[in-house]
């Protein structure tokens, strides 16, 4: 049987419903302020990079893993494309990278590029002896699996380059240990802190707020995407994430390690992949984002490791305790 939406039994039940969610948000706040917790702002967006340096997929909602933003059966930064002795390959290098599309569908994944013919791979490919290979992202050199030659072939003939393979950190194959990163600071990452194929961690928030803050002081404002955060915060003041050193949204939690620092990579156009010629923005976060111990590079975005998974979803409060990053110089 179906209600009338007029009909007072209908406008009754509706009206329960939003008393119900209104006291467990009151519930929620309670616990987590009782905690030390406070809200902070709100999920703004979410995104998954399953490739590294490819197009981002944009996401309602995902499962936060120690691995990173998993959604659609696929994880973020579990894929990368490397030179023929294995090191791996980003935008800093090839700018186009930003131009090819990742789509999820069911156990496929597709690849998309300008000029060329899309590719299919699949999601979970089987692990086997012949498959195996080894990649290097930054200093640690690690096991991965080899994707195949036909991929491999699309990827020569986009970048005009001989070589290149693309390597996937299967589920059962080892991981980055976040803790053995090499920094020019002391950064608290700790054992069981792990990441597949990103750069240090596993997650990076940054604000819009943050963003409109930067995009003021330029003569061309950039999109969010040139920064290829995880989770965009909306609701907090510019740079308010600078001083989260947890934070909870749903039922995840996550640790603030330090802050990210930022290199040439963040002037790729990610519509266009072409690198800026006056290296904006990052010539204008060197002039107001320096800090200690940071050094030479600006800061902008702080990476998080997870200490409890959940699913998060866009909308969902954020809720942080402040503190200082535990970070100091070597």
């Amino acid at each position: 049987m179906e209600l009338d939406s007029n009909s007072p039994a209908c406008i009754f039940a509706t009206l329960v419903a939003g008393s119900a969610l209104k006291l467990l948000g009151g519930y929620l706040t309670a616990r987590n302020e009782a905690n030390g917790y406070r809200p902070v702002g709100r999920v703004a967006a979410l995104y998954v990079y399953p490739i590294k340096s490819f197009r981002g997929i944009q996401v309602e909602e995902g499962d936060c893993t120690a691995l990173g933003l998993s959604c659609f059966g696929v994880t973020d930064r579990h894929w990368a494309v490397a030179t023929a002795d294995g090191v791996y390959l980003t935008q800093r290098q090839e700018p186009t990278m930003a131009l090819i599309s990742v789509q999820v569908k069911g156990d496929i994944m597709q690849l998309e590029a300008p000029g060329m013919e899309p590719i299919t791979l699949p999601v979970n490919p089987p692990v086997t002896a012949d498959s195996l290979s080894k990649i290097t992202v930054k200093t640690d050199t690690l096991t991965s699996l080899d994707c195949g030659d036909e991929v491999a072939s699309w990827l020569c003939r986009y970048f005009k380059r001989s070589g290149l393979r693309l390597h996937f950190s299967a589920p059962s194959l080892e991981k980055r240990h976040c803790e053995k990163n090499k920094k020019n600071w002391n950064h608290p990452a700790q054992p069981g802190d792990l990441t597949a194929l990103s750069d240090y961690c596993g997650y990076m928030m940054l604000s819009n707020p943050s963003l409109a803050a930067l995009n003021q002081k330029l003569n061309s404002p950039v999109p969010i995407s040139n920064f290829r955060a995880n989770l965009i915060v909306d609701g907090c003041s510019a740079f308010e994430e600078d001083n989260f050193a947890f934070v909870r949204i749903g039922n995840a939690e996550l640790r603030a390690l330090d802050s990210c620092t930022r290199c040439v990579l963040v002037t790729v156009d990610q519509d266009r992949g072409v690198k800026d010629p006056k290296e904006e923005p990052l010539a204008t976060l060197k002039k107001f984002r320096l800090k200690e111990p940071y050094g030479p590079k600006p800061t902008f975005g702080v990476n998080f490791t997870l200490d409890k998974p959940g699913k998060i979803k866009v909308g969902d409060t954020i809720y942080a305790m402040r503190g200082q990053h535990q970070v100091s110089p070597k």
